[in-house]
């Protein structure tokens, strides 16, 4: 068995207990000695040898042990520590909603007890309102329960065409309803003739028939997520476009935090890559280091996936995950690493520095499930010709990830290696990339969240950022005064002692201007299979008018979805809301 290493503190020790993330006769260090050793066990499945064994199990667990990666929590909780969980992160469950509540209930908690999120598409229901309001209260009966080792979230989307869907919009908002404790995500479905018609200032027609007006709608839209952040808008037609497997099932639904497009029953599991790590002293990037961990974590998200199989609690699953074997690596340490590189996160340079590292991830998981399927055969849908983006559609992947430039990873590059996929039908994964929150899992490794900025320069644990303290020395303005009056405010752009280029550098994640947000998540959608988690941040006094442009402009930048929050709109800050964080 593997022997962990694995750096931690007793901050860390209490949120891993808290969180159930490890029993309580356990350490992080035994945490992650188990979870390597039980990834790697299936290895002997595919006749590796011992040495072999062994030696990829110490070059991961360096990694882990030294804060390069980390895995999503679902497989930091269940592997090797029980035997008939599988480790993935969330679900479509294959449920008929029109089924009683009670039958309903047996299945999500099956799920939420494994911890998996769970997504749900309301459009086939002529209620869905009572519908959403009734699984909510399942969600609550069972975090209440004690049986969830995490807090897991629920993902709820409904057609803008949907005839209720004026009712979904104002779920959140309508008086007697306020004070409900969510454990929903919610989001409306819209696509390209929805917005012409708000372009256009015209009328659409609903499912049943009727005609609405687009803009009055939208506006409802925005003026509900003005006040709570919810709904937000998921575009699945976009999703369902770089689907590279339709014929397995169209996405209908998302993970909880909308990263994943997801068709019914199936799940989705993920590992993160701690970017900031590999920036070395000389401040050069190693990209040999980040290849060589790319290459192992697509072979231990397989070895995860190839685990769970056998423990998933329906055949649905089983067989959408052995079609399509989806993996998801994201990132984390984003803000880290601009810090570090002194890039403020919103600048150009910052967006063209992240995307060529994710842009060298991607290629090179793509690469190593090239090769794992050599060894271990291509996903189970990969035969097919028709329903099969890889071979039914011409330049997939080249038209996907090469017209996009990159300083590392050349058109070249993605021509060759798409037609090795495409000549030899060999792929073991249907995707590999997909951007998290990261929110729990980060906090493990104590890193940045996801690709977000700072939400704080006072970390979760109550420290000031390190980076941001060493500077503070350097600039002989670290003291008593700027300490206290960090950590009131999590700020430093109101003392008037720090030097502008370090206040730029430091800006939060409400302090970086919508549009720089929203340009960000532009660039890196790029590179990514399917979607992005991030929160786009506005300040408290942003007008509904701006709101909308900032909704309207989500689609124009051919993003596949949009969250966001108003400070203060909601009880509870998003820092402190890792519920739905992997």
């Amino acid at each position: 068995m593997y022997k962990s290493n694995f750096i931690y503190t007793s901050e860390i020790i209490s949120f891993l207990k808290k969180g159930n993330i490890i029993s309580d006769d356990e350490t992080p260090s035994d945490m992650i000695s188990r979870m390597v050793s039980n990834i790697f066990s299936v290895e002997t499945k595919f006749k590796t040898s011992e040495n072999e064994i062994d030696y990829l199990e110490k070059d991961f667990g360096h990694f882990i042990d030294n804060h390069f990666c980390v895995l999503s929590t679902p497989i930091l909780t269940n592997a090797g520590r029980y035997r008939n969980r599988p480790l993935s992160a969330c679900t479509v469950p294959e449920i008929d909603l029109n089924d009683n509540n009670e039958e309903l209930e047996s299945v999500i908690n099956v799920f939420h007890e494994m911890g998996m999120g769970t997504g749900f598409s309301f459009d086939s229901l002529d209620n869905p309102i009572e519908k959403i309001i009734s699984l909510n209260e399942i969600a609550l009966r069972g975090a209440k329960s004690g049986r969830e080792n995490r807090p897991v979230g629920n993902m709820g989307i409904l057609s803008v065409y949907h005839p209720k869907i004026e009712d979904f919009i104002k779920l959140k908002i309508t008086a007697d309803r306020q004070n409900i404790k969510w454990k929903f995500n919610l989001s409306v479905d819209i696509d390209e003739n929805f917005i012409t018609s708000i372009n256009n200032k015209s009328t659409y027609k609903l499912m049943n028939g009727k005609l609405k007006d687009a803009n009055e709608i939208f506006d409802l839209i925005v003026e509900s997520a003005h006040k709570c952040g919810d709904p937000g808008l998921v575009y699945l037609d976009r999703l369902n476009r770089d689907n590279p497997v339709p014929a397995v099932g169209k996405y209908i639904s998302t993970a909880p935090c909308a990263e994943v497009g997801l068709s019914p029953g199936e799940a989705c599991q993920f590992g993160y890559i701690n970017i900031a790590r590999f920036l070395k002293d000389d401040n050069n990037y190693d990209f040999e280091a980040l290849q060589r961990l790319t290459h192992l974590l697509v072979r231990v998200l397989d070895n995860a996936l190839e685990l769970s199989l056998p423990n998933y609690p329906y055949l649905k699953t089983v067989e959408v995950m052995t079609a399509k074997r989806k993996i998801g690596i994201g990132i984390c340490g984003v803000a880290d690493l601009l810090i570090k590189k002194r890039l403020p996160y919103d600048s150009m340079q910052a967006r063209e520095y992240i995307s060529d590292i994710l842009c060298f991830i991607n290629f090179h998981s793509k690469k190593a499930s090239y090769y794992l399927g050599k060894t271990r055969g291509s996903f189970g849908a990969m035969n097919l010709i028709i329903g099969n983006e890889h071979l039914e559609t011409p330049s997939f992947i080249e038209r996907k990830y090469g017209s996009f430039s990159s300083k590392i990873i050349s058109k070249s590059d993605w021509n060759s290696l798409a037609a090795k996929i495409r000549e030899e039908k060999c792929l073991r994964n249907a995707t590999t990339i997909a951007l998290p929150p990261t929110g729990r899992s980060g906090l493990v490794i104590n890193a940045s969240t996801g690709v977000e900025p700072l939400f704080s320069l006072v970390d979760y644990y109550g420290n000031i950022n390190k980076s941001l303290r060493q500077d503070l020395i350097a600039e002989g303005v670290w003291n008593n005064e700027t300490i206290q009056n960090i950590k009131e405010s999590g700020s430093i752009q109101n003392i008037d002692e720090i030097s502008e280029n370090i206040k730029r550098i430091y800006k939060t994640a409400l302090e970086i201007e919508p549009i720089d947000h929203l340009k960000m998540v532009e660039r890196l959608q790029n590179f990514v299979d399917e979607s992005i988690s991030k929160t786009i941040n506005l300040p408290e006094d942003i007008s509904i008018e701006d709101t909308k442009e900032i909704y309207l402009k989500s689609y124009k930048l051919n993003l596949k979805g949009i969250t966001i929050y108003r400070k203060n709109s909601r009880r509870k800050q998003p820092r402190k809301l890792s519920n739905n964080s992997k």
